[in-house]
């Protein structure tokens, strides 16, 4: 009788412990510095080819639907070697501010998208950074999990 009791809350520390949080950091201060005609440039995400043409898409098509501003969605800053296909980092912040500088755009927007299988359960990950394009602060960064415990996409 004391393990049916107990069960409930087995589960609940197994599926924290499972849980990937979501992160959310801006920087006010830089974020209400933004200009009100500033132009947006979006390079297509990094990461899992599977998913970063429509993952780019659709945040753009996002963000096109919650600001007035000027967006501009680009292609891929650098050919994708190996390890960025497996999972590896960004392109390196520079290549990106500089052509972004070179093309007069103010705000860049760098995203990745990765994916990983778990005992049957696809889950994904996207990571978005925010940068001023002129000073090459970074203004914010989100990362948000995709998938549940049982998942069978990575939207």
């Amino acid at each position: 009788m004391k393990m049916i009791r107990i069960f409930p809350l087995l589960a609940l520390i197994f599926l924290q412990a499972c849980a990937n949080p979501s992160i959310v950091n801006v920087r006010e201060r830089l974020a209400s510095e933004i200009p009100s005609k500033a132009v947006i440039f979006v390079p297509r995400f990094e990461g899992n080819p599977d998913f970063v043409e429509e993952s780019t898409d659709y945040f753009v098509s996002i963000l096109e639907g919650a600001v007035e501003n000027r967006i501009v969605q680009g292609d891929v800053l650098r050919k994708e070697s190996t390890d960025i296909v497996s999972g590896g980092n960004l392109a390196p912040i520079e290549i990106a501010l500089n052509l972004s500088r070179e093309r007069g755009y103010d705000v860049l927007v760098m995203g990745k998208v990765t994916s990983h299988k778990t005992m049957g359960s696809l889950n994904g990950f996207s990571t978005i950074r925010i940068y001023n394009v002129e000073t090459g602060d970074r203004i914010a960064n989100f990362h948000r999990p995709s998938g549940l415990l049982i998942a069978h996409s990575v939207e």
